[in-house]
């Protein structure tokens, strides 16, 4: 955020009658390379009003593109990002077509959230566990004894 006006006013007055900028950045609480760069701009640009954000448009998807967005979402309010993505021929990633939704403020399928399912045992109680090829798998029909456990016919 930049600072404000009248603090730069400030700090520009203060940087003219004492002209080091280490002591106004002590004295205002500010970086000594902020003074320096504020009195270069000034000099430069007779102003001491804010650069204006250098953010190129790297949009994708221009105003077509969105109102295109806009009819499919309409028409097919079930598709997915994914599926948005192939109708608008790859024209943008999954990303960028979920911030295109955003910034239209276009509501995607949601589906009712399930609370959440159960934890507990998935076995019946009494059963043993393990496979027939484990030395210890028993059958729950055969009988706790060894001897009648196999018997060679």
């Amino acid at each position: 955020m930049p600072y404000a006006m009248e603090f730069r006013i400030a700090v520009a007055n203060a940087y003219d009658e004492c002209g080091s900028s280490i002591e106004v950045a002590e004295q205002f609480g500010c970086s000594e390379s902020w003074v320096r760069d504020l009195i270069a701009r000034r000099r430069a640009t007779g102003s001491l009003a804010p650069l204006p954000p250098r953010r190129p448009d790297t949009r994708k998807l221009d105003e077509q593109d969105l109102l295109r967005l806009r009819e499919l979402i309409r028409d097919k309010p079930d598709m997915t990002l994914g599926e948005l993505a192939d109708a608008m021929a790859n024209k943008a990633s999954v990303p960028t077509i979920w911030r295109a939704t955003q910034r239209l403020d276009l509501p995607l399928k949601k589906r009712p959230s399930t609370p959440a399912s159960r934890t507990g045992p998935t076995s019946r109680s009494g059963v043993i566990t393990g496979s027939s090829s484990s030395p210890t798998w028993r059958s729950p029909s055969s009988s706790s004894s060894t001897s009648s456990a196999r018997r060679p016919t």
